[in-house]
Formats: structure tokens, C-alpha cells, sequence
């Protein structure tokens, strides 16, 4: 095997393991300011030491989670003011790739899209609130797969993974989750009316509403 797969292995590997690790910290099984022992991950990811750390790099560059000198990593805190400037950061690009997706996306991916609302749907009434996040997080992987930005795309996702540094939880209330769910199906006839302006407006408001959280551990419905 010549250097260079080796090197592409390895940052395959490397990004694989970040994003469960990733993942695992987007559905709360490491809290904001919980220390990562390096061991423990290398046996719930089944990993080596070498891309326990690497993954661990990668996701402190994303300030997913913090390096701190002699100590190792822990979740990323996030304060109030941060996590109101990271949404309103998140408004500007989310909104701003509206124009490429409603320029790309066709008919098939449309039917797709609403497949996935529906499922979040059907979670909205019976589903855990694991299931809604991931269902949730599937429909706005399919619609900013469309965006055309590779780029632009993982500024999105590095930016949504940090804003779990907060103490704030997702849905504070049964309503929330109601609008959260209309707002996609709102996004979805923009798209077949292939009106980017107003798809950009529904992205805006869907983060502003979805920004009306409460303390983690005091979401009611």
C-alpha cells in the first residue's frame, strides 16, 4: 500500500470517528463539560489510540470539543452569548444556500425530502426525543446535500454540532415541535415552487424558532 492510501485511510478512519463521536455528544451520552477519557472511547468506538486521538484533533478544530493543555478534552461549554451568535451565523449560511439548493434539487429528491418530514411526523407524536433529533437532522442533510457548497455544507454542520455545547435542549415545549415540523413542509413547497427567497425566509424562521429552547432536562411535551 503506497504512503498516500495509507494517509487517505487514515483521514478516512479520522472523520468516521469524529462524526460518531460527534454524534454521540448531539444525542447527549456526553454532556457540555464532560471530561472524554481517550481509553473509553477507544472501547465504545472499538478504535486505536492513534484515531481516538486524531478524531479528537479534528472535532477540537471544530470546537466541537476543547483541548486543553495537560488535561485532554472535554465537551465544548457554550454561553449564552455565543450560542446567539452562532444562531445568528447559522441564519446567514443556512439561508444563504437556499438559492443553490432550490437550483439543484429535483423532483426525486423533493419526494424524498417529504418522505423523511413524514417520518418526523409520525415521531412527533409517539417518538423519542432521539428519534425526532436524528429524523430531524436527516431532513436537513438531504436538503443541504443540494446546496452545491461542499464547503458552505460543512460550516453548516460544524456550526450545528457546536451549538450542542450549550446547556439549552432542543423543543422546549410540544408546540415547538409542532411548528419545527410544519416549517419543513413549508420548505418542501418552496422547492416545488422553486422560490429560493422564500425557501431562505423558512430556514431563517426555522432556526429562530427552533432557538426558543429551554434548560436542558425542562422541555415539556
Amino acid at each position: 500500500m503506497t504512503s498516500q492510501r495509507k494517509r487517505e485511510n487514515a483521514g478516512t478512519r479520522r472523520a468516521i470517528l469524529a462524526n460518531e463521536i460527534a454524534q454521540a455528544i448531539r444525542l447527549r451520552m456526553f454532556r457540555p463539560g464532560e471530561w472524554l477519557r481517550q481509553i473509553d472511547l477507544e472501547e465504545r468506538f472499538q478504535a486505536t489510540r492513534f484515531d481516538v486521538r486524531s478524531a479528537l484533533d479534528e472535532l477540537a478544530v471544530r470546537k466541537t470539543i476543547e483541548h486543553v493543555p495537560n488535561r485532554g478534552y472535554r465537551v465544548a461549554e457554550v454561553d449564552m452569548k455565543t450560542y446567539k451568535e452562532i444562531q445568528a451565523t447559522r441564519i446567514v449560511l443556512e439561508a444563504a444556500a437556499a438559492e443553490g439548493i432550490a437550483a439543484r434539487i429535483d423532483a426525486a429528491a423533493i419526494a424524498r425530502l417529504t418522505e423523511v418530514a413524514a417520518q418526523f411526523s409520525a415521531v412527533v407524536l409517539t417518538g423519542s426525543r432521539t428519534e425526532q433529533s436524528e429524523i430531524n437532522r436527516a431532513f436537513h442533510q438531504l436538503l443541504y446535500s443540494f446546496c452545491g457548497n461542499a464547503v458552505l455544507e460543512e460550516m453548516i454542520w460544524s456550526l450545528r454540532d457546536r451549538e450542542r455545547g450549550t446547556q439549552m435542549t432542543v423543543w422546549s415545549s410540544h408546540d415547538a415541535l409542532l411548528r419545527s415540523d410544519s416549517e419543513h413542509y413549508a420548505m418542501i413547497e418552496a422547492l416545488k415552487a422553486g422560490d429560493a427567497r422564500r425557501l431562505a425566509g423558512v430556514i431563517a424562521e426555522h432556526i429562530r424558532t427552533g432557538g426558543t429552547r429551554a434548560p436542558a432536562g425542562m422541555e415539556r411535551g
